[in-house]
C-alpha cells in the first residue's frame, strides 16, 4: 500500500505548553492556516462546549490535557516547497545512455520525478537503490515524496511562517519587562537626593521601555517565537506504524545489511548515515578481529604471553593501517550514499544548509547580504566565552583526574612500596593490599574498583554532558551545526580523557604491559557489557513499566499503534515519547574505536568482541527508534559530520600509541632486537640500554609506516569513480541543455538577424556610393 494522500492524514504534530493561553493558540492556528498548514486533527483543543481551551480556560491546568495539533498540507504546496528548497531527486532524461540523473525538483517537470519502479539495463545498481525497493510503500500516491521528504517539506513550510505581530510583541514585552523591573528596583533603592543618579536610572528605564525598537524591520518566524516564549515544547513528525515495523523487521537478520534506503525514506539522511556507518564498522572490524583471534590462538599454542609474543606487534601495525584505510573507504561510502540521497552537493558555504538555531541571541542590525534586520553577535565576545568554557572544562578534567587517581590506588597500581610516588595516597592504597576490601590479588575483589570506576565515570560523563550543553548554549552559536560541533568537541575530549588516561599512564609511566592489559580488558569488557545491557535490557524494562495499565491488554496485540489511534489519543502518545539523539550512540562507538585502535598491541581480541556488541546494538537502536522515541525531524546531511574528524584523529594516533607499547611498555621489540635491552633486577621488566637508540628506531619505523599509509590513503579516492562519472554526466547534460537553448534562440531570431544584416549591408553600400560620388566631384573641381 502507498502512503495515504497528504491532505487526509496528519504528518506532524505540535504540542502547546500550559503557558499558551487561548489567545495564543488561536493566533497560532490562524498563522498556520495562512501559511498553508491544515489543522487536520487535534487533542485537548476544545472543551465540552466546543470552545478553544487555553490558559484562560475554566478547566484547571492540572486536570486538562495538553493541546496537540495534527498538521498537514496539500500536495500542491508540498511540490512548491520542494522547488523552493531545491530538493534533489532522481529524474528521467531524454538521453538513452543516461536514463536517470539526480536533479533539483521542478513542479513543471513533475512527471520526470515520479518514482521509477523498474530496473534499467546498463545502470550501476548502486547509484539507483530506489529500483531495488520491493514495493511503493515508501512513496505517496503520486510517486513523488517519501515520508521523510513529506516531513522535511512540511517542517520547512512551518519554519518559514512569520510570527504574527501580536506574538512577537508579546515576546519583546517579556524581555523588556525584566529590564523594567531591574530599572525600577534600582530607581526605588537609589538615594532620592542624587539628581544625576536619578537621571541615569530614568535613562535606564526609558531604554527598557523602548526595548521593542530593536526589532523594528525584523520579522521572526512563528516557531522561533513560540520556542523562545515556551508556548510549545514539541514539533515532530508522526510515526507511521506499518512502515516503522517493516524497518524493524528488516534489521532482525544478522546476515543482511540494515534497510538503509527504507531508513532514509522514513527517518531522513541523518539517521540513515548513522546506521550505514554502524554497518560499515561491523564489516570492517572483521579484519582486525580475525587477525587478533589468529594471533591470540598462536600465542596460546606457543605458550607465550602478550609481553613476549613476537607476533603481537604486527597486530598493532596492521590495526593502524586498517583504521586509516577503513576511514577512507567510509568517505567513499559517504559520497555514494550522499549522491543516491540527493545531498552530495550540500556545501558548508550555504549557511541555510547548516540550520539556523532557534536559541541564537544577538543585537539587531541590517544584514549586508539580505538587507533585512537580523541578529548579530560579535565573534570577539564568543572567543572570550570559548576561553571561559575551556577553563571550566580543564577544571572539570582536573576533578576527573582526582577520581581516576583514587581508582588507581584502589586497584593497586600505586602500592605502599612506592611512597615516593606522586600519585600515592595511603588511605586508598591500603584498601588494595592483601586482605583489604579491594585486594588486588583477589580474583573478584580486585575487580570491584574497576566496576565502581565505570559507574562513576558514566555518571561524570552524564553530568558533564549537561554542563557542556549549557556552556555551548552560553557561547551562543548562530547555526545548529556549529552548536552541535562545539558540543561534540567538548564531550569527546572529556569522555576520551576519562576512558584512556589510566591506560596511557600505565603505558608511559608504569611501562607495565600486564597492568595495561588487565586494565584494558576490564575497562573494555565492562563498557561493552554496560552498552549491551543499556541497549537491550533497560529499554525493554522502561517500556514495560511505562505502559498504561488500562492499555496492558491491547499492548500485547500486534498492532498496538492502531489501538492508540482508536482511543483518540495517538497524538498525545506520540508527543509523550522521548526525543532521540544519535550523540550518545556515536560517542560510544567512537570510544570503542579508540580501544580497538590505540591499544591493539595490548588487547588483540578487542575488535572481535566489538563485532558481536555492534551486531546487537544496531538492532536495539532500530528497536528503540520504533517503540521508545518519537520521529526526529529529518536532517539533510551528506556525511556524519565532526565524528569523521574524531575517527581520523584516533586512527593516526594509533601509530604512536602501538609503537610506544611495542618498544617501551612491553618486551615485544626485545624479541626482535634483544641486544638493545636488559632486564631490570628490581621489577623484572625489560628496559632499553640506551633510550635514545630505541627512540630513534621507533621514529624510523613510525615515519616509514606513516609515509606508506599516507601514500596508500591518497591512492584511494574519496569519491568513487562511478559517482564522479554521474557528476560529469550531470554537467554534460547542463552544457547540452544550454547549447540546445542557444540553438533554439538563434533559430527563432534568424529572421530578425537576417533582416537586420540586409538593412545594414544596404546602408553600408549606399554610404560607399555616396563617398565615391563625393570623391569624383572633388577631383573634377580641382
Amino acid at each position: 500500500m502507498v502512503l495515504p494522500p497528504v491532505a487526509t492524514t496528519p504528518v506532524m504534530l505540535m504540542r502547546f505548553t500550559p503557558e499558551a493561553g487561548r489567545a495564543v493558540i488561536e493566533t497560532v492556528i490562524e498563522a498556520l492556516t495562512k501559511g498553508g498548514i491544515i489543522i487536520i486533527d487535534s487533542e485537548g483543543l476544545y472543551d465540552d462546549d466546543g470552545n478553544i481551551v487555553g490558559g484562560g480556560s475554566s478547566v484547571g491546568e492540572e486536570s486538562r490535557s495538553a493541546v496537540v495539533l495534527g498538521l498537514t498540507t496539500t500536495q500542491k504546496l508540498l511540490e512548491n516547497e520542494a522547488e523552493v528548497i531545491r530538493l534533489a531527486k532522481p529524474s528521467r532524461t531524454s538521453q538513452r545512455h543516461i536514463p536517470f540523473i539526480m536533479e533539483h525538483f521542478s513542479s513543471q517537470a513533475r512527471q520526470d520525478f515520479v518514482h521509477i519502479g523498474h530496473a534499467t539495463k546498463g545502470m550501476d545498481r548502486r547509484l539507483v537503490p530506489w529500483l531495488e525497493r520491493e514495493s511503493d510503500d515508501f512513496y505517496d500516491e503520486h510517486g513523488l515524496f517519501t515520508p521523510a521528504e513529506r516531513a522535511l517539506l512540511l517542517e520547512s513550510m512551518i519554519a518559514a511562517i512569520p510570527a504574527p505581530k501580536s506574538l512577537e510583541a508579546g515576546q519583546n514585552r517579556k524581555v523588556a519587562s525584566s529590564l523594567v523591573g531591574e530599572a525600577y528596583t534600582k530607581l526605588t533603592n537609589s538615594a532620592v537626593g542624587a539628581a544625576c543618579h536619578k537621571m541615569r536610572q530614568r535613562a535606564l528605564l526609558k531604554r527598557a521601555l523602548s526595548g521593542m525598537g530593536d526589532y523594528e524591520g525584523h520579522t521572526s518566524t512563528l516557531v522561533e517565537v513560540l520556542h523562545q516564549s515556551r508556548y510549545i515544547d514539541v514539533v515532530a513528525p508522526i510515526h507511521i506504524p506499518h512502515l516503522k515495523k517493516r524497518i524493524l523487521q528488516g534489521t532482525k537478520s544478522i546476515t543482511k545489511a540494515p534497510p538503509l534506503q527504507a531508513i532514509r525514506d522514513y527517518y531522513g539522511e541523518g539517521i540513515a548515515f548513522y546506521f550505514a556507518w554502524m554497518h560499515h564498522m561491523i564489516q570492517w572490524y572483521v579484519v582486525p578481529g580475525v587477525v587478533g583471534m589468529v594471533v591470540n590462538l598462536l600465542r596460546t599454542y606457543c605458550g607465550s604471553t602478550v609481553d613476549t609474543c613476537n607476533l603481537t606487534p604486527f597486530v598493532g601495525l596492521i590495526t593502524f593501517c586498517w583504521a586509516v584505510v577503513c576511514n577512507r573507504c567510509w568517505e567513499r561510502r559517504e559520497a555514494e550514499l550522499a549522491y543516491n540521497w540527493g545531498t552530495f552537493s550540500l556545501t558548508d558555504g550555504d549557511r541555510r544548509s547548516l540550520g539556523m538555531r532557534h536559541g541564537f541571541k544577538g543585537k539587531m542590525q541590517r544584514s549586508p547580504i539580505t538587507g533585512r534586520m537580523e541578529r548579530f553577535y560579535p565573534s570577539s565576545k564568543r572567543r572570550m566565552k570559548y576561553v571561559a568554557s575551556t577553563m571550566i572544562t580543564l577544571f572539570l578534567l582536573a576533578c576527573a583526574c582526582v577520581v581516576l587517581v583514587i581508582s588507581m590506588n584502589l586497584q593497586g597500581y600505586v602500592s605502599r612500596g612506592e611512597e615516593g610516588h606522586p600519585l600515592y595516597f595511603p588511605f586508598f592504597a591500603q584498601l588494595a593490599e592483601e586482605g583489604g576490601i579491594f585486594d588486588a590479588k583477589s580474583t573478584w575483589r580486585g575487580f570491584l574498583p574497576v566496576i565502581l570506576r565505570a559507574i562513576v565515570v558514566v555518571n561524570m560523563n552524564q553530568r558533564y554532558s549537561q554542563i557542556a550543553e549549557k556552556l555551548t548554549e552560553w557561547e551562543n552559536h548562530e547555526t545548529t551545526l556549529e552548536h552541535q560541533n562545539s558540543v561534540i568537541l567538548k564531550r569527546v575530549l572529556f569522555e576520551a580523557f576519562d576512558a584512556y588516561i589510566i591506560l596511557f599512564y600505565l603505558a608511559i609511566y608504569e611501562r607495565d604491559i600486564n597492568l595495561l592489559r588487565l586494565e584494558l580488558v576490564g575497562a573494555f569488557n565492562i563498557d561493552t557489557l554496560r552498552r549491551v545491557s543499556m541497549e537491550c535490557v533497560f529499554p525493554y524494562i522502561i517500556k514495560y513499566f511505562k505502559k498504561d495499565p488500562a492499555c496492558a491488554v491491547s499492548a500485547s496485540k500486534k498492532d498496538d499503534d492502531l489501538e492508540k489511534k482508536s482511543t483518540g489519543r495517538y497524538l498525545s502518545s506520540e508527543a509523550d515519547l522521548e526525543e532521540y539523539d544519535t550523540f550518545d550512540d556515536y560517542i560510544e562507538m567512537l570510544i570503542q574505536f579508540g580501544y580497538v585502535t590505540l591499544f591493539a598491541s595490548a588487547y588483540p581480541l578487542a575488535a572481535f568482541i566489538a563485532i558481536g556488541a555492534n551486531l546487537i546494538e544496531i538492532r536495539t537502536d532500530a528497536w528503540k527508534l520504533t517503540y521508545l522515541f518519537r520521529r526526529m525531524i529529518p536532517v539533510r546531511a551528506n556525511d556524519i559530520g565532526t565524528w569523521k574528524w574524531s575517527l581520523n584523529t584516533f586512527a593516526w594516533l594509533a601509530a604512536s600509541s602501538n609503537l610506544l607499547i611495542f618498544a617501551f611498555t612491553s618486551s615485544q621489540l626485545r624479541q626482535w632486537l634483544p641486544h638493545y635491552y636488559v632486564t631490570d633486577e628490581v621489577s623484572g621488566h625489560s628496559v632499553p640500554k640506551a633510550s635514545h637508540e630505541i627512540l630513534l628506531v621507533v621514529l624510523i619505523i613510525q615515519n616509514c609506516l606513516v609515509t606508506i599509509v599516507t601514500i596508500g590513503r591518497n591512492a584511494i579516492s574519496s569519491t568513487p569513480e562511478c559517482i564522479s562519472v554521474e557528476v560529469q554526466k550531470w554537467l554534460w547534460l547542463q552544457e547540452r541543455l544550454a547549447s540546445n537553448t542557444r540553438k533554439r534562440t538563434v533559430k527563432r531570431s534568424s529572421f530578425e538577424v537576417s533582416s537586420l544584416s540586409k538593412y545594414f549591408m544596404t546602408q553600408g553600400s549606399s554610404k560607399i556610393l555616396l563617398q565615391g560620388s563625393t570623391r569624383n566631384l572633388s577631383e573634377t573641381s580641382m
